[in-house]
């Protein structure tokens, strides 16, 4: 059986209702008495005991008896706590006693439920679940998002804040949720464009490979500005059989084994990266192997039409598709044949100038960079070498510039040309 009990104020300390119990957590007011040692604050309930009498102390000077007047004007000393004050960082005593069990009566000093926050827990919630289920539930994200922010604000209403870490980790999960949302949806609707395009690619592809093959005589060697056109728009020169010049720069996993990138145009390149139409290429697969990146390639094919595909700069690009009916691993052009030397000519100080002819054998506006090297007959030893620019040449244009040396070349020396360059305008 439970006794009741309550509470025993020390003497000094302000009086209280009757049946008051101090709070949780509560503490007195540092300015009471300190109470006395071996004070019980808890005694069985019943009527208070008397309090004692609280007696002014009086001044050791002071001689009257016990009970006589104080004279007029003095004033005692006001009562000092004794060495054992109460310090306010001291817990109050709870009350003696079981925990509470079911079916007791409810105690007015009994702990208060904690407020709480189901909107920051609710954000929690929604913010684990979204980040599980990503791009297939966008609305737990938003509303998790909103539930976050709710419940943050009313987190600033309390003291302390309920639910702050709670809505703060769902707001974050919640975002989190929705950016790889984003990403992933954007990611498979990028591949779900290049299957379809694989597919009608595919199916064009196949259509054709029911149809006669092509005679090889019905294909055309376009010139630069019918290639340009083809460029421009591929769907309207659908079905034409043109002969061009392929330079591979992509032919992997990402590709697939049945086409690859390049660049393409109408002339053979004498350098890496002079063709600069970007083209997609596709045939059948036993056709294409033995094909990597680097072959420059001589291609007869059939305009498909477009294909749009993603590029690195997040663009979209549009480029020719060509179907190939056959080709020839061809390699790089010697434009030193473009390169014709004349006879070298001396100075008064003993300097060489050697005339060079180059003729632009492709077909579009170039210019060429020689490297000519004057040595020995045998090679064996250099005497300098000498470098010209034939600027802006037309197709077919021929153009003579002079090579300088300005070392010592004997006359003997013999010359020849050590590198080629063009470069489209």
């Amino acid at each position: 059986m439970t006794q009741d009990l309550r509470f025993n104020m020390p003497p000094g300390w302000p009086a209280q209702p009757e049946g008051w119990r101090p709070e949780p957590g509560w503490q007195p007011d540092p300015s009471w008495p300190a109470a006395p040692s071996g004070w019980e604050f808890w005694v069985p309930a019943g009527p208070p005991s008397p309090e004692p009498p609280f007696a002014l102390p009086t001044s050791p000077s002071d001689t009257r008896p016990a009970g006589a007047a104080q004279p007029a004007g003095q004033q005692l000393p006001y009562p000092q706590a004794p060495a054992t004050a109460y310090q306010p960082a001291t817990a109050y005593p709870p009350p003696p006693g079981p925990a509470y069990q079911p079916g007791m009566a409810y105690q007015p000093g009994a702990a208060q439920p904690s407020p709480s926050n189901p909107q920051a827990t609710a954000s929690l919630v929604l913010g684990i679940v979204s980040i599980v289920l990503t791009s297939a539930l966008f609305a737990t994200a938003i509303v998790g998002i909103v539930l976050g922010i709710v419940g943050l604000v009313r987190s600033g209403r309390t003291d302390p804040p309920v639910g702050r870490g709670r809505a703060i980790t769902g707001i974050v999960l919640s975002v989190l949720s929705a950016i790889l949302g984003v990403f992933l949806v954007t990611l498979l609707s990028n591949a779900v464009s290049d299957l379809a395009d694989r597919v009608e690619a595919g199916a064009s592809a196949g259509a054709e490979d029911e149809a006669p093959a092509p005679d090889p005589a019905d294909f055309l060697r376009v010139d630069a500005k019918q290639w340009d056109a083809i460029a421009k728009d591929p769907d309207r020169a659908k079905d034409r059989a043109i002969v061009v010049f392929a330079e591979v720069t992509q032919f992997d996993s990402d590709t697939g084994p049945d086409r690859f990138r390049a660049g393409a145009g109408v002339d053979r390149p004498g350098a890496t990266l002079e063709l600069g139409t970007n083209t997609v290429f596709v045939g059948d697969e036993a056709l294409l192997d033995g094909v990597s990146a680097g072959d420059v390639l001589k291609i007869h094919a059939v305009v498909v039409g477009s294909l749009e595909y993603e590029n690195q700069l997040g663009g979209v690009a549009t480029v020719p598709v060509l179907d190939i009916a056959r080709f020839k691993d061809v390699g790089y052009a010697d434009l030193s044949k473009d390169v014709e030397l004349g006879s070298t000519v001396r100075d008064q100080l003993g300097w060489v100038s050697l005339p060079v002819t180059v003729t632009n054998s492709s077909g579009r506006t170039v210019t060429y960079m020689v490297d000519v090297v004057a040595e020995s007959a045998d090679g064996s030893t250099s005497y300098g070498t000498g470098t010209v620019f034939a600027e802006d040449l037309e197709p077919g244009e021929k153009k003579e510039v002079m090579a300088d040396f300005f070392d010592d070349v004997p006359e003997d020396a013999v010359f020849r040309v050590e590198k080629a360059e063009r470069h489209l305008q």
